[in-house]
């Protein structure tokens, strides 16, 4: 009895879908990544103060193949979504055990604005610095034209790039 109904299931179950249905679930969903993304579409920045301009961050753009692309910006026509983010800031053995702020902003160079998008804190260690890795339940989006800004003197940001067109 148990044999019969398991039969007919199946035979229902593979009757009711074509194999073009079924090819079409694994070709769409095969070249994903956890985040549900392109894995070309995924960004790993190493991001840096900037010499000239106090908190604006310089970043550099790892690829898969292990090149470095400098000074990267979004490219117009796409937004990033971060989704993780580690930082360290490094104040000095006087400031251990005390709290410490990270903040990254966005600066929108025309209208010389500032919107705060993350904010995080840490407990400095006994060397004097303070680190964290970030996972973020929503993220935060960064559009072509807005310039990183940060207190934290190492900041690796993770994410992906989105078509807006």
């Amino acid at each position: 009895m148990t044999i019969v109904i398991l039969a007919t299931f199946i035979a229902g179950v593979f009757a009711s879908t074509s194999a073009s249905q079924v090819l079409n679930v694994f070709v769409t969903n095969f070249p994903k990544t956890h985040v549900g993304q392109d894995p070309a579409s995924l960004v790993t920045l190493r991001c840096q103060h900037s010499i000239d301009i106090l908190f604006e961050l310089f970043c550099w753009r790892s690829h898969s193949d292990g090149t470095i692309q400098q000074n990267f910006t979004v490219p117009v026509g796409t937004v990033l979504v971060v989704t993780d983010v580690s930082w360290r800031i490094a104040g000095g053995r006087e400031y251990a055990g005390n709290s410490t702020i990270f903040t990254i902003e966005l600066r929108q160079h025309l209208l010389n604005q500032r919107s705060l998008v993350f904010v995080s804190y840490q407990v400095v260690d006994v060397d004097g610095v303070a680190f964290k890795d970030e996972h973020l339940t929503t993220g935060f989006v960064v559009s072509p034209g807005a310039t990183l800004m940060s207190n934290g003197d190492l900041v690796m940001l993770y994410g992906y790039l989105v078509n807006t067109g």
